[in-house]
């Protein structure tokens, strides 16, 4: 299915049904960690497929599509084993830098080799240095976490100095699974230590809802008229939630029910009802727990009253494609008023009541983007029209079903 058309739904009021958490389902399968049951996304059966045939088969080259966290993770998981590895991906992820990776890991020890920076990624026989030190220079959960897995399969120590908090799933798996790590808070920085030579129980764990997923129903229904969604076990990693922390000050009606925790991870349901918004200046401080919904919360910057300003977008520009560009690309076909420079980004609103008659909208081949083409058909007076959809099978497979249970129209 390469391109939709969707109607909306005047008002609804329903359930929404979640795939897993990608970025807990994504260091599971690294792990072979056993989990529930539910809907994933192609991105985490790539990653275990590629686990299996590196680990079980003794195949050296792997596939990874378009899944990012499973390629750079994978990466750091297999780079000091001793064995040579080459892993690819698809069109859009072998144009996704990895240096950022490569060069702290050929740090730690490893021998690896890019392509212009970007995959394929050939990894050599090596062996890791017993300890090592880093310090990340930008906020990153996956860096992060592909040292962290390093550490741990190559059984070394490592100390990794965050300055600013990233996504914590790796940190909060290991410590569940019974791995020797330790985090330290500073007053501007976290201190992650890992003994990886202390062995971990492989554990069952529960996956919940991904949160990443619910930002696209939530968004959608705090835009539709008169409309509630109802969304159960949602993850709420406090690293992950600023989408709502910044919903609620532009005056979202948004409540967090039945909170309740498993293996490290909260998790709840969410009620979401239709919303006049305030736009806001959002804190450069939360743009790392935020990357994901910025593109979410620009669009919905757009119907708003007043002005929303953004600082320090340049990492929306290194995605599953160049997301500030894709930005621009949905504000100008609903005609929005932005400003774009540096990297920062100001959208002046259009009003609670503002409508487009009809887009055609390019998804630039990114799951995210298409799936923010959708939701604005909540303010579309006609139909839109979304050109090659087939990326959302990497993350939401059901995102559209579920679209259809609210009473939208989806023709193909």
């Amino acid at each position: 299915m390469s391109k939709i058309r969707i109607k909306t739904s005047k008002n609804f009021n329903g359930t929404v049904t979640l795939p897993l958490d990608k970025s807990i389902s994504q260091r599971a399968a690294i792990l072979d960690i056993p989990m529930n049951s539910g809907i994933v996304g192609k991105d985490i059966d790539v990653t275990r497929s590629a686990c299996k045939k590196a680990l079980i088969e003794g195949e050296e080259n792997l596939y990874l599509g378009n899944s990012g966290t499973g390629i750079r993770l994978l990466t750091g998981y297999l780079s000091g084993i001793g064995k040579k590895y080459v892993l690819k991906g698809d069109e859009s992820l072998s144009n996704r830098p990895m240096s950022r990776i490569s060069d702290p890991l050929n740090e730690f020890g490893a021998k690896i080799t890019l392509y212009n920076g970007k995959p394929p990624i050939e990894i050599m026989p090596s062996e890791l240095k017993n300890s090592f030190s880093y310090s990340l220079p930008i906020p990153s959960a996956q860096l992060k976490s592909s040292l962290l897995f390093a550490a741990l399969n190559a059984k070394k120590k490592i100390e990794i100095i965050e300055p600013v908090l990233s996504r914590d799933h790796t940190e909060r798996m290991f410590s569940f699974l019974g791995c020797d790590i330790e985090i330290d808070k500073g007053n501007n920085f976290r201190k992650i230590t890992l003994d990886g030579s202390v062995p971990f129980e492989k554990k069952e764990i529960f996956v919940p809802g991904d949160f990443s997923s619910a930002s696209f129903f939530i968004a959608l229904a705090i835009l539709s008229e008169s409309s509630a969604v109802f969304i159960p076990n949602v993850g709420i990693n406090p690293s992950r939630i600023a989408f709502i922390e910044i919903l609620k000050k532009m005056n979202a009606d948004i409540v967090l029910e039945n909170i309740r925790e498993k293996n490290n991870e909260q998790f709840a349901d969410i009620k979401v009802c239709s919303s006049k918004l305030q736009g806001i200046n959002v804190p450069k401080s939360l743009i790392p727990n935020l990357i994901d919904e910025i593109p979410l919360l620009s669009i919905l910057s757009a119907f708003s009253v007043g002005q929303t300003s953004f600082e320090g977008l340049a990492e929306l520009r290194f995605k599953e494609s160049d997301r500030l560009k894709a930005i621009i690309s949905l504000l100008k076909k609903i005609q929005a008023y932005f400003h774009l420079k540096n990297n920062n980004l100001t959208i002046l609103g259009c009003g609670h009541d503002y409508v487009f008659s009809k887009g055609n909208f390019n998804s630039f081949n990114d799951h995210r983007i298409a799936m923010c083409a959708a939701i604005l058909s909540s303010r579309c007076t006609q139909e839109v029209t979304i050109n090659d959809i087939t990326s959302v099978e990497t993350s939401f497979p059901n995102f559209f079903e579920n679209l259809a249970n609210l009473g939208f129209t989806i023709e193909t």
